[in-house]
């Protein structure tokens, strides 16, 4: 969005530049409320399990309800699904990026892949959050610690319901938010605030159109929920186990896990992810054994941070054995610091 405004201020300050920042701006804000809602949904989860490893959850709709169902939200929203507000802001950027391709050749081979790119984005995102609500919170409990999980306190719900209903808010009704953005806009360009006070109908009908959009889009929604619920409950249907295709007794190690959902991703990117695989395969006629497991470990953390954070350990422990106490040292190494400076400075003048 940002890059879409600064290409429109060079090709005289065209319209698309103007939605893109408004995008590009909005997003910002819906970015810091969705993001935070997960991030928040995510500690909730470690609070009730003592565990960030999604293979060892599960199940924990029916123990975190709250946490769960405002996860999910934060999971649509991330993932640009109306009608939440992180559709809001990237319909505004795609409204720009789409104004740009017909706008000027070069400007068409610049937005172009930004709008590609823009879709792909969105398609792993939903799928990433698939994979993480799903896993976390359908299902069977894979340990005890999910089995006995417990919901938080209302100091623990209360943010991420405040986070939630913005979530909605924002997505509902992000015609109210216009007027701010033109503001900032204009500031950001004045040529592109070509009027005085609030913006005119026309000017706000991108966002105008979503608002009505996503209202009736939530009213069916919430319209064919109720009724469903309703008939589910007049039908007087009762629970049972799921079917167990043939096993008598299946248990929580049957179901997919968080590596076998993404293997396919983590094959395509795996000079990058560098999956870590166990395998034993079965011998003999009848195997007492056999088994393969794989692992795709935090790249960054465990192949840059940590090392870099070990090798900094080091260097600091080797640094704290110059810090003895001993003054006469202290001034040794003073003195030689000045030489080397000194030495630097009239090398520097005879080149």
């Amino acid at each position: 969005g940002l890059g879409a405004a600064l290409l429109a201020s060079s090709e005289g300050n065209a319209a698309f530049g103007a939605l893109a920042l408004a995008g590009a701006l909005f997003h910002v804000w819906n970015h810091g409320c969705f993001k935070a809602l997960l991030f928040l949904g995510a500690g909730s989860v470690l609070h009730a399990t003592g565990t960030r490893e999604i293979s060892r959850l599960g199940g924990l709709w029916s123990r975190l309800p709250w946490t769960a169902s405002l996860f999910a939200l934060g999971s649509l929203a991330v993932a640009g699904l109306p009608p939440l507000n992180g559709f809001a802001s990237e319909w505004l950027i795609y409204l720009g990026l789409i104004d740009a391709t017909s706008a000027k050749a070069h400007a068409a081979i610049a937005t172009l892949p930004a709008l590609i790119l823009m879709a792909m984005a969105g398609a792993l995102a939903l799928a990433t959050f698939v994979k993480a609500a799903g896993l976390i919170f359908l299902g069977a409990p894979r340990t005890k610690a999910a089995a006995h999980a417990h919901e938080g306190g209302p100091w623990m719900r209360a943010p991420m319901l405040a986070l939630g209903a913005l979530c909605l808010f924002l997505g509902l009704a992000p015609v109210l938010v216009w007027p701010l953005l033109h503001r900032v806009v204009g500031a950001w360009n004045p040529a592109w605030n070509t009027v005085t006070g609030l913006p005119s109908l026309a000017e706000s009908a991108p966002l105008l159109t979503l608002s009505l959009v996503n209202l009736g889009l939530a009213l069916v929604l919430t319209s064919g929920a109720l009724w469903l619920w309703g008939k589910v409950h007049r039908a007087g249907l009762r629970r049972g186990p799921t079917w167990d295709c043939g096993y008598a007794a299946p248990d929580a190690r049957m179901q997919y896990t968080s590596g076998s959902f993404g293997d396919l991703a983590a094959h395509w990117f795996r000079y990058v992810l560098l999956p870590v695989q166990s395998l034993h395969r079965p011998k003999r006629l009848l195997p007492s054994s056999a088994f393969r497991l794989q692992r795709t470990p935090d790249a960054v953390l465990t192949r840059v941070i940590a090392p870099l954070g070990v090798a900094i350990l080091r260097v600091s422990t080797a640094v704290r054995r110059l810090q003895h106490g001993h003054l006469h040292s202290y001034i040794l190494y003073l003195v030689a610091g000045l030489l080397v400076l000194g030495l630097v400075v009239v090398l520097g003048g005879k080149s």
